[in-house]
Protein backbone atom coordinates (compact mmCIF):
# COMPACT_ATOMS: atom_id res chain seq x y z
CA UNK A 1 0.00 0.00 0.00
CA UNK A 2 1.26 3.49 -0.85
CA UNK A 3 0.03 6.94 0.08
CA UNK A 4 -1.19 7.32 -3.50
CA UNK A 5 -3.22 4.12 -3.21
CA UNK A 6 -4.73 5.29 0.09
CA UNK A 7 -5.61 8.56 -1.63
CA UNK A 8 -7.18 6.75 -4.59
CA UNK A 9 -9.18 4.53 -2.22
CA UNK A 10 -10.47 7.69 -0.53
CA UNK A 11 -8.82 6.80 2.78
CA UNK A 12 -6.74 9.98 2.62
CA UNK A 13 -7.47 13.52 1.53
CA UNK A 14 -5.01 16.34 0.87
CA UNK A 15 -4.29 18.59 3.84
CA UNK A 16 -1.99 21.46 4.50
CA UNK A 17 -0.80 21.71 8.06
CA UNK A 18 0.70 24.39 10.26
CA UNK A 19 3.10 24.50 13.17
CA UNK A 20 0.10 25.35 15.36
CA UNK A 21 -1.71 22.15 14.33
CA UNK A 22 1.39 20.04 14.88
CA UNK A 23 1.89 21.70 18.26
CA UNK A 24 -1.73 21.03 19.21
CA UNK A 25 -1.42 17.35 18.26
CA UNK A 26 1.84 17.09 20.19
CA UNK A 27 0.22 18.71 23.23
CA UNK A 28 -2.74 16.30 23.03
CA UNK A 29 -0.37 13.35 22.83
CA UNK A 30 1.59 14.56 25.84
CA UNK A 31 -1.61 15.07 27.83
CA UNK A 32 -2.97 11.63 26.92
CA UNK A 33 0.36 10.07 27.85
CA UNK A 34 0.34 11.85 31.22
CA UNK A 35 -3.24 10.70 31.83
CA UNK A 36 -2.25 7.12 31.02
CA UNK A 37 0.21 7.22 33.91
CA UNK A 38 -2.36 8.13 36.59
CA UNK A 39 -2.50 4.89 38.55
CA UNK A 40 -5.83 5.58 40.24
CA UNK A 41 -7.57 5.27 36.86
CA UNK A 42 -8.60 1.83 35.59
CA UNK A 43 -6.18 -0.03 33.31
CA UNK A 44 -8.79 0.10 30.51
CA UNK A 45 -8.95 3.89 30.58
CA UNK A 46 -5.19 4.25 30.99
CA UNK A 47 -4.69 2.00 27.96
CA UNK A 48 -7.20 4.07 25.99
CA UNK A 49 -5.36 7.26 26.93
CA UNK A 50 -2.00 5.80 25.90
CA UNK A 51 -3.52 4.57 22.64
CA UNK A 52 -4.94 8.04 21.94
CA UNK A 53 -1.46 9.47 22.50
CA UNK A 54 -0.05 7.04 19.92
CA UNK A 55 -2.81 7.95 17.48
CA UNK A 56 -2.15 11.70 17.81
CA UNK A 57 1.59 11.14 17.37
CA UNK A 58 1.08 8.95 14.29
CA UNK A 59 -1.21 11.62 12.82
CA UNK A 60 1.55 14.24 12.93
CA UNK A 61 3.75 12.72 10.18
CA UNK A 62 0.68 12.09 8.04
CA UNK A 63 -0.32 15.75 8.27
CA UNK A 64 3.27 16.79 7.58
CA UNK A 65 3.17 14.67 4.42
CA UNK A 66 0.13 16.64 3.29
CA UNK A 67 -2.69 14.23 4.13
CA UNK A 68 -5.47 13.55 6.60
CA UNK A 69 -7.43 10.34 7.10
CA UNK A 70 -11.06 10.31 5.92
CA UNK A 71 -13.97 7.89 5.88
CA UNK A 72 -14.43 4.74 7.89
CA UNK A 73 -11.36 3.23 9.51
CA UNK A 74 -9.44 6.46 10.04
CA UNK A 75 -7.39 4.97 12.90
CA UNK A 76 -6.39 2.03 10.67
CA UNK A 77 -5.40 4.43 7.90
CA UNK A 78 -3.21 6.50 10.23
CA UNK A 79 -1.27 3.43 11.30
CA UNK A 80 -1.04 2.09 7.72
CA UNK A 81 0.45 5.41 6.63
CA UNK A 82 2.97 5.65 9.49
CA UNK A 83 5.77 3.57 7.89
CA UNK A 84 4.98 5.07 4.50
CA UNK A 85 5.81 8.51 5.86
CA UNK A 86 8.39 7.87 8.61
CA UNK A 87 10.08 4.87 7.01
CA UNK A 88 9.92 1.09 6.95
CA UNK A 89 11.54 0.89 10.38
CA UNK A 90 8.09 1.88 11.73
CA UNK A 91 6.35 -1.22 10.31
CA UNK A 92 6.56 -3.02 13.67
CA UNK A 93 5.33 0.04 15.59
CA UNK A 94 2.41 0.45 13.21
CA UNK A 95 1.50 -3.23 13.60
CA UNK A 96 1.74 -2.97 17.41
CA UNK A 97 -0.45 0.14 17.52
CA UNK A 98 -2.99 -1.61 15.30
CA UNK A 99 -3.14 -4.49 17.80
CA UNK A 100 -3.62 -1.89 20.52
CA UNK A 101 -6.40 -0.32 18.46
CA UNK A 102 -8.29 -3.58 18.46
CA UNK A 103 -7.73 -4.12 22.20
CA UNK A 104 -8.89 -0.59 22.94
CA UNK A 105 -12.00 -1.13 20.83
CA UNK A 106 -12.78 -4.36 22.66
CA UNK A 107 -12.26 -2.78 26.08
CA UNK A 108 -14.24 0.32 25.23
CA UNK A 109 -17.21 -1.24 23.45
CA UNK A 110 -17.46 -4.91 24.39
CA UNK A 111 -15.70 -6.23 27.49
CA UNK A 112 -14.58 -4.07 30.38
CA UNK A 113 -11.63 -5.21 32.47
CA UNK A 114 -9.66 -7.00 29.76
CA UNK A 115 -6.55 -4.80 29.86
CA UNK A 116 -3.74 -5.76 32.25
CA UNK A 117 -1.38 -3.42 34.08
CA UNK A 118 1.44 -4.99 32.06
CA UNK A 119 -0.27 -4.06 28.78
CA UNK A 120 -0.70 -0.49 30.02
CA UNK A 121 2.96 -0.24 31.07
CA UNK A 122 4.12 -1.70 27.78
CA UNK A 123 2.04 0.75 25.74
CA UNK A 124 3.00 3.75 27.88
CA UNK A 125 6.67 2.89 27.41
CA UNK A 126 6.27 2.42 23.65
CA UNK A 127 4.41 5.71 23.28
CA UNK A 128 7.03 7.55 25.33
CA UNK A 129 9.69 6.29 22.93
CA UNK A 130 7.47 7.16 19.96
CA UNK A 131 7.01 10.71 21.28
CA UNK A 132 10.79 11.17 21.25
CA UNK A 133 11.04 9.63 17.78
CA UNK A 134 8.36 11.92 16.34
CA UNK A 135 10.10 14.97 17.83
CA UNK A 136 13.40 13.90 16.28
CA UNK A 137 11.71 13.14 12.95
CA UNK A 138 10.10 16.58 12.94
CA UNK A 139 13.39 18.29 13.74
CA UNK A 140 15.09 16.57 10.79
CA UNK A 141 12.26 16.50 8.23
CA UNK A 142 9.95 19.40 9.05
CA UNK A 143 11.71 21.85 11.36
CA UNK A 144 9.40 24.61 10.09
CA UNK A 145 6.44 22.72 11.60
CA UNK A 146 8.16 21.97 14.90
CA UNK A 147 7.37 25.37 16.31
CA UNK A 148 8.10 25.63 20.01
CA UNK A 149 8.08 21.84 20.51
CA UNK A 150 11.89 21.59 20.22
Amino acid sequence: MTLQELLERRKLAPKETTAQEVGDLMHLAEQYLADAQVETISPDLRFTAAYQAALQLATIPLHCAGYRPVGDGRHITVFQALPLVMGEEYNAAAAYYDVCRRKRHEAEYRRVGQISEHEVSELVSAVGDFLSAVREWLAVNHPNLLGEQA
